[in-house]
C-alpha cells in the first residue's frame, strides 16, 4: 500500500497519463448511457405471476392505461358534450393509440316506452340542454359507468386510454415520453374548455421521472460539491483540502458513468443519488489523507514531499484500503437483488465506490507532491476546526467516569428503538416516488376521490368454454364481488355480472329490488345480445372460459395491501370452487409482492456485509474480537435509522432499504482508522488507555469533518424532486452524525479493553532474521506467533548513548533488542565495569521483570538500537487477549533465567 501510495510521487507523469488515458477511454462510454424508468425494472424477474399475468393481459387487454380525467360543473350540456365527443375524436387520431373507453364508446339499455333498446351518446349527441340532462340521468343510473367513466356528480368523467407502440415505431426508452407529449399538447387545446383536465397513467409517470432525475442531475452534484467544500475548509482551512475531493471525484463520475454506458447498464430514478454519493463518500478519504499528511508535515517541516507522503502512507495505506473494500462491499452487496431498479443502481455505486478508491490512491498523493507543502492543514489553530478537540473532551468525561452507564444507556435507547423499528411497512410503489403534495399525486388522489383509483388488478376465473354462460358462474362473479365491497378497501369492481345485472333490472321494470342476476343461460344469451364484443372483451374471453373481475383501488401501502390481497385470494378460491382455475394479477400487485422481495433482499444484503466485515476484520486483526469490535459502532446507525422509520413512519422502499448497508459500510470506516491507529500506539506504550485517547484525538478530526461532510452532502439529497431520495438524504445525514457518536464515544470504551493485533503488521513485519534464529524468548513458537509476540509488545528506538536502563531504578519490564548494540554496565564507587555487549535477539532485565528488585546495572546503546519492552503488568493482561503467546513468553522467560543461574555476566545482564 505504501508503494501503491507513492506511485503517483515517483512517476508523476505516468500515474498522469494513464489517468487522463482512461478517463478518455471509459469517457467515451458516456454517449452510450440509457434511461430505464420502467415499472418492469420493479419486478423480480422470477416472479411467478409475470406469466399468469401476460397470459391474462393478451386476453381481456392491458391494466396500464392513461385516464383523461375532465372535470367541468356544466359537463351535461349540449356544447360541453360536443367538445368531449371532439377531444375523443382527436384522442382516437393519435398514432399510438390502440382503444378508448369512455362516456362514449360504452352503450347504455334503457327502457323507451316499454320498448327495451341499446344506444351509445356517440350515435346521437344531445342537440339540446335538455335532451343533455335527460342524458345525464340515464347514465347515472348505470352502474357499469359510475365511479369508471362518470362521477356520482356526474361534473367529472375519465377517458379511458390504452396505448401501443406500432411496429416500434418509436424506441422503446422513448415511447412512454412520447406519449405523454403528444396527449398533453393535446389537452393543452382543451384547457379553456373546461374547468380541469389532465392525464394521469404510465405515460405521464415516466415523463415525471425523466424531467426529475435530469434535474436532479443537474442540481444535486453541484450542491453537494459546494457543501462538501465549505464543509472541508472551513474546518481543515486548507484549499487543496477542499479541492481534492472534487477533483477525484469529477474524474470517478466520468469513469462510472462511461463505464455504465459500455456495460449497457441503464441509469434510473436512484441513479440521480450516484454524484453525491460520490462526492460525499469519496470525500472521507481524501480528509484522512489530508489530515495524516498534515500531522507527519508538522513533525518534520523541511522533510522532503516524499519522505512525509510515505509516513503518512504507511499509517493509512491498510485502513484506506479497508474502508474502500468495506463501503465497495456496502453496495454490491445487492448486486444480486431480484429488483432489476436496486440491481442497476448497486452496479453503478460498485463502480463509483471502486473507481474513487483507484482514483484516490493514485491522484491524491501526487497532488499533496506538488502543492502538500505550500497548502498543509491548519485546523490545530482554526477556531472551527476545535469542535473536535471539544466533542472529544466532553466524550472523554463520559468515557472515563461513566463507561458502564453510557454502555448501558446506548443499548436501552436502541432496544426502544428497535421496538419502533417492528412498525416498519414496506411499499415498492412507483407513486412513492413523488412527494404527496406533488401535483401527479394531488392529480391521482382527485381522480381516486371523484371517480376511482388508477391502480388496477384483476380477479381471473378459468373453467371449461362457455362454462360463464351459466348462471351459477355469474353469480360467482357477483359474491366475489360482494366480498370486494365487504372489504371496505377497494373503490370500484367491475365484471360481466354488473352488465347482465344491470340489463336484467332494465327488463323487470328498473325496480330498485329487481337488480338481480339472470337466472336461465337463455336469459344470459340473450341479454349479451345487446353488447357489443369490444364492451366484454375487458370482462370475459370470446369462448366464455375465462372471466375477469377489474378492480381500481388507490392502497400504497404494501403491508395494507398484501392483507387485503391474501383475504380475497382465499376468498376467490373459496368461492370459485375446484373446478375453476382462479389468479389475482395485475402490475400492482407484482410491484406490491415485489416489496417482500425487497425486504428479504435488503435483509440477506445486511446479513451478508455484516458476516464480510466480521470476516474481514477478524482476519485483519487476528482475533474474532476485532470482527465484533467493528460491528458494534455499525450496528448503532442502523438499529437508530430502523427505529426513527417506525417512529416516523417512514416506509421502506427502493431507496430507504439500502440505507442500511451504506451506513454499515460508512460507519466500518472510522472504525477502522480508529483501530489501526490505536494498534500503532499500543506497541510505543504499556498505557492502553492513553494510547486509546491519543488514537481518538488525532482520528477525531478527520472522523468529524468527513461526518458532517457527508451529513451535508447527504442532506443536499432532501432538495430532490423524488421523495424517497428525498427521505434517503434525511435518513443518511442523520446517520452519518449518529456514526461520530458511535465511532468517538462509544468505540473508545470498548477499545480499550481489547488488544488486537493487525494481520498486515505481522505479515509486513521486517526483522533482523538472527532474532527469530537466536532469541531465547522466542524458542519453541511458530513464525506467526514469534511476530505475534513482537507485536503484542511496545517498540522503543533510542540513539548511540541513550540510556535503556537505569542502575539503581525499579521496573518490572524486560527488553529484547530487535537491532543495533547495546553495552551492559554496572557501576561500584564510581567506576565503570563493561559486564556484556549484546546484540538482535539477546534479552536483558528479566530478573527485574519477574521481581520487584532494584536494576544492578546500566544499559547503555552504542548506536541506533530498537528494542521491545515486555511491561510485567501489561504482560498480565496480555494473558487474556493472547493467553497462549503470553504464556509461552513466561516459560521461555523463566527457561532463560534457569540458564543464566551460575553465569556472572549474562546474569548481571539478566539483572540490568
Amino acid at each position: 500500500m505504501t508503494r501503491l501510495f507513492l506511485l503517483g510521487v515517483d512517476r508523476p507523469r505516468v500515474i498522469a497519463l494513464v489517468l487522463f488515458t482512461l478517463t478518455v477511454l471509459l469517457g467515451s462510454g458516456l454517449g452510450r448511457l440509457r434511461l430505464d424508468t420502467s415499472f418492469d425494472s420493479l419486478i423480480p424477474a422470477h416472479d411467478p405471476s409475470r406469466q399468469i399475468y401476460q397470459q391474462v393481459t393478451r386476453e381481456f387487454g392491458s391494466d396500464n392505461k392513461t385516464i383523461i380525467y375532465v372535470a367541468e360543473p356544466e359537463l351535461w350540456t349540449a356544447a360541453r358534450l360536443r367538445q368531449l365527443d371532439m377531444l375523443q375524436r382527436d384522442l382516437g387520431q393519435l398514432q399510438f393509440v390502440e382503444r378508448i373507453d369512455s362516456l362514449f364508446s360504452l352503450r347504455t339499455v334503457q327502457d323507451d316506452a316499454g320498448r327495451i333498446g341499446e344506444r351509445s351518446i356517440s350515435d346521437r349527441i344531445p342537440r339540446t340542454d335538455a335532451e343533455a340532462r335527460i342524458l345525464r340521468e340515464q347514465i347515472l343510473s348505470n352502474p357499469l359507468y359510475v365511479g369508471n367513466f362518470l362521477s356520482r356528480t356526474g361534473e367529472a368523467t375519465a377517458i379511458i386510454v390504452s396505448v401501443v407502440n406500432p411496429d416500434q415505431a418509436v424506441a422503446e426508452d422513448e415511447f412512454n415520453q412520447t406519449v405523454f407529449s403528444n396527449i398533453e399538447t393535446l389537452l393543452a387545446r382543451y384547457e379553456n374548455q373546461f374547468q380541469r383536465v389532465f392525464q394521469v397513467g404510465s405515460p405521464r409517470i415516466d415523463a415525471e421521472i425523466r424531467g426529475s432525475l435530469s434535474r436532479d442531475f443537474v442540481r444535486l452534484g453541484p450542491l453537494a460539491a459546494l457543501a462538501l467544500l465549505s464543509a472541508v475548509f472551513l474546518f481543515l482551512r486548507s484549499a487543496l483540502a477542499a479541492a481534492l475531493p472534487l477533483a477525484t471525484s469529477f474524474i470517478t463520475l466520468i469513469w462510472t458513468f462511461g463505464l455504465l454506458g459500455w456495460l449497457n447498464v441503464p441509469l434510473n430514478v436512484l441513479s440521480a443519488m450516484i454524484p453525491a454519493l460520490v462526492i460525499v463518500i469519496g470525500s472521507t478519504e481524501d480528509t484522512h489523507i489530508m489530515a495524516a499528511f498534515a500531522k507527519a508535515a508538522a513533525g518534520d517541516a523541511r522533510a522532503p514531499a516524499r519522505a512525509i507522503i510515505g509516513k503518512a502512507a504507511r499509517q493509512l495505506g491498510v485502513p484506506v484500503a479497508l474502508t474502500v473494500l468495506t463501503t465497495t462491499l456496502g453496495f454490491a452487496t445487492n448486486l444480486a437483488s431480484d429488483i432489476g431498479l436496486i440491481r442497476d443502481f448497486a452496479v453503478a455505486a460498485t463502480i463509483a465506490m471502486l473507481s474513487n478508491g483507484v482514483v484516490t490512491v493514485l491522484l491524491a498523493p501526487m497532488l499533496l507532491a506538488r502543492f502538500g507543502q505550500a497548502t498543509t492543514t491548519r485546523s490545530a489553530s482554526a477556531g472551527l476546526a476545535r469542535f473536535p478537540a471539544w466533542l472529544v473532551q466532553r466524550f472523554a468525561v463520559l468515557q472515563d467516569r461513566h463507561p458502564a452507564a453510557t454502555i448501558l444507556l446506548t443499548v436501552a435507547l436502541c432496544g426502544v428503538l428497535a421496538l419502533q423499528a417492528a412498525r416498519l411497512h414496506i411499499t415498492n410503489d412507483p407513486f412513492s416516488y413523488f412527494p404527496a403534495d406533488g401535483k401527479l399525486l394531488t392529480d391521482t388522489q382527485i381522480v381516486h376521490e371523484d371517480l376511482a383509483g388508477v391502480r388496477v388488478f384483476f380477479v381471473n376465473l378459468q373453467a371449461r368454454p362457455d362454462a360463464f354462460r351459466e348462471p351459477a358462474n355469474i353469480a360467482r362473479l357477483a359474491q366475489i364481488q360482494a366480498f370486494i365491497a365487504n372489504q371496505h378497501a377497494f373503490d370500484l369492481s367491475l365484471s360481466l355480472a354488473d352488465q347482465l345485472a344491470f340489463i336484467n333490472r332494465v327488463f323487470r321494470g328498473d325496480k330498485p329490488d329487481a337488480a338481480l342476476l339472470p337466472d336461465s343461460r337463455e336469459l344470459i344469451s340473450q341479454y349479451l345480445l345487446f353488447f357489443h364484443r369490444s364492451e366484454l372483451e375487458p370482462y370475459v374471453s370470446h369462448d366464455f372460459s375465462q372471466a375477469n373481475i377489474v378492480v381500481r383501488h388507490n392502497i400504497s401501502d404494501s403491508r395494507q395491501l398484501s392483507a387485503y390481497i391474501q383475504a380475497l385470494e382465499n376468498a376467490v378460491s373459496r368461492i370459485a370452487g375446484p373446478d375453476m382455475r382462479t389468479a389475482l394479477v395485475g402490475e400492482s400487485l407484482m410491484l406490491n409482492r415485489a416489496a417482500d422481495s425487497l425486504m428479504a433482499g435488503q435483509l440477506q444484503a445486511l446479513a451478508l456485509i455484516l458476516g464480510l466485515i466480521f470476516v474481514i476484520m477478524s482476519v485483519m486483526f487476528t482475533d474474532l474480537r476485532g470482527g465484533a469490535l467493528a460491528l458494534i459502532p455499525a450496528s448503532i446507525p442502523i438499529i437508530v435509522m430502523f427505529g426513527v422509520m417506525g417512529l416516523l413512519d417512514i416506509a421502506l422502499n427502493p431507496a430507504t432499504a439500502m440505507l442500511g448497508v451504506i451506513a454499515i459500510g460508512i460507519a466500518v470506516d472510522g472504525t477502522v482508522h480508529l483501530l489501526s491507529r490505536y494498534n500503532d500506539l499500543c506497541r510505543r506504550t504499556s498505557d492502553d488507555q492513553a494510547a486509546v485517547r491519543q488514537a481518538v484525538t488525532e482520528q477525531a478530526t478527520p472522523l468529524v469533518v468527513s461526518g458532517l461532510a457527508l451529513s451535508l452532502g447527504f442532506g443536499v439529497l432532501m432538495l430532490s424532486e423524488f421523495a424517497i431520495i428525498a427521505q434517503f438524504g434525511a435518513l443518511a445525514a442523520a446517520i452519518m452524525l449518529v456514526s461520530i457518536f458511535a465511532n468517538l464515544l462509544i468505540t473508545p470504551i470498548i477499545m480499550v479493553r481489547w488488544r488486537l493485533v493487525g494481520l498486515h503488521q505481522i505479515v509486513g513485519m521486517q526483522v533482523d532474521p538472527r532474532v527469530f534464529e537466536h532469541s531465547p524468548l522466542l524458542l519453541g513458537m511458530s513464525g506467526y506467533q514469534r511476530r505475534k509476540a513482537i507485536l503484542i509488545s511496545e517498540l522503543h528506538e533510542f540513539d548511540a548513548g541513550d540510556v535503556l536502563i537505569q542502575q539503581g531504578e525499579f521496573k518490572r519490564s524486560m527488553y529484547m533488542l530487535l537491532e543495533g548494540e547495546v553495552e551492559v554496565i554496572q557501576t561500584e564507587n564510581g567506576e565503570e565495569s563493561h559486564l556484556a555487549r549484546l546484540g538482535p535477539g539477546e534479552i536483558f532485565g528479566e530478573v527485574g521483570y519477574l521481581h520487584a528488585a532494584r536494576r544492578t546495572a546500566m544499559v547503555r546503546a552504542l548506536e541506533h538500537v530498537a528494542v521491545l519492552r515486555f511491561d510485567h503488568d501489561k504482560m498480565q493482561s496480555d494473558l487474556r487477549h493472547f493467553p497462549r503467546i503470553a504464556a509461552k513468553l513466561h516459560d521461555n522467560i523463566s527457561m532463560v533465567l534457569k540458564d543464566r543461574t551460575g553465569s556472572n555476566i549474562p546474569h548481571q545482564a539478566a539483572s540490568a
